[in-house]
């Protein structure tokens, strides 16, 4: 009797789907583990996905004990990716039991587990083919002269449409930017997409070229299920009641500027970290706390405010401006009329320049 279709798909779901005691194990010693497990605990909590609380106090208890089996086996269904370097300093990654779910318009910690038998200490990188900025043509002096480099390292040629990922290593404190060298760890990944719903993804890890593990096996595909973001409602009076367009800076708790700008196209351009919105229109943002800057030019003061995202989608932020001076009540009329209407160089794909409507929405946001 031949399995129902249905059936045969849970059976091949049971059979290929990670376990915590399929996360590969180590010897270690209790106390170097127990205080990076220390750091894993204030950074999840720090990024606003804290792990359960028992898990947290019966980790404290392990790591107080220097018990490093205990402490594996109780983080280790919380891993995402399992990483390992033999002794050679190849690279191999394997999937792990945790949920692989996403938010969009969101940093999405994930759990790395690393297993370092090679005993190196290089930071630790990661990478996706569906990673990288949504631009490329990026003049080298355009990023110079607003030192902003790491713009120009997230470029790579091929087909912008597959990009919808950011992918980066949480190396701040309490974390650290290399490998400590220890046989085990767990480090930070932070995953961002600017899409929602199924989408598949290969996620990679190295420690500088030529060290993938034969059979290309430093690499391994994830299916993300990501959850929708809400669309924030923006209301934006001028001084005078009247609608108009402001000037936003959009960062988390984090400190993270939201959308992220290697993932911006017009009429939000990567080469600046604020947005320009006209009363009535949208943003899209994960449900959480965000530090929010408004203004509209240099004859506007800047106001700081915290703000919030609800889950239910019917936030709205209300601003109403507020100028310092009037300059036109005075006499004084602009004569600036240095606009770069194409683009200053800054990006040649997927558009040449910006077109007219991107650049007024600036100028009006000014």
């Amino acid at each position: 009797m031949k399995p129902r279709p249905f059936a045969l798909a849970i059976l091949l779901t049971l059979a290929t789907r990670a376990t915590a005691a399929d996360v590969p194990t180590a010897n270690v010693e209790g106390q170097p583990l127990g205080a990076n497990v220390g750091r894993v605990i204030e950074a999840l909590e720090l990024l606003g996905t804290p792990l359960p609380g028992e898990v947290v106090k019966d980790l404290k208890t392990a790591a107080t004990n220097r018990d490093a089996k205990l402490l594996q086996s109780l983080l280790d269904p919380h891993v995402l990716l399992a990483v390992s370097i033999n002794p050679e300093a190849r690279v191999k990654v394997e999937r792990g039991p945790a949920k692989a779910a996403l938010q969009q318009a969101g940093y999405t910690p994930a759990l790395v587990k690393v297993l370092n038998a090679a005993g190196v200490t290089p930071a630790l990188d990661i990478s996706s083919p569906q990673a990288g900025a949504a631009y490329h043509g990026t003049a080298l002096l355009s990023m110079q002269r607003q030192e902003q480099l790491e713009l120009l390292r997230v470029q790579r040629d091929g087909d912008l449409g597959s990009r919808f990922l950011s992918v980066e290593m949480f190396r701040d404190p309490p974390m650290t930017g290399s490998l400590s060298g220890l046989e085990v760890e767990y480090a930070i990944a932070l995953i961002y997409s600017n899409e929602s719903g199924r989408r598949e993804a290969t996620i990679g890890f190295d420690l500088g070229q030529q060290n993938q593990d034969l059979g290309f096996r430093g690499e391994t595909p994830l299916l993300f299920d990501i959850r929708p973001a809400q669309p924030v409602s923006l209301r934006i009076l001028d001084h005078d009641g009247q609608p108009t367009t402001a000037r936003l800076t959009i960062r988390d708790a984090a400190g993270r500027v939201h959308p992220p700008q290697a993932r911006r196209l017009a009429p939000d351009f990567f080469f600046q970290p604020h947005l320009y919105r006209n009363d009535g229109e949208i943003v899209l943002l994960p449900p959480g706390r965000y530090a929010v800057e408004s203004s509209r030019g240099p004859e506007y003061r800047v106001q700081r405010r915290t703000l919030d995202v609800n889950e239910r989608g019917d936030t709205v932020w209300d601003f109403r401006l507020e100028r310092w001076i009037d300059t036109v009540k005075y006499g004084f009329y602009s004569g600036d009329h240095h606009i770069h209407a194409a683009g200053c160089a800054h990006y040649t794909k997927p558009t040449e320049g910006v077109s007219p409507g991107d650049m007024f929405r600036q100028v009006k946001g000014e």
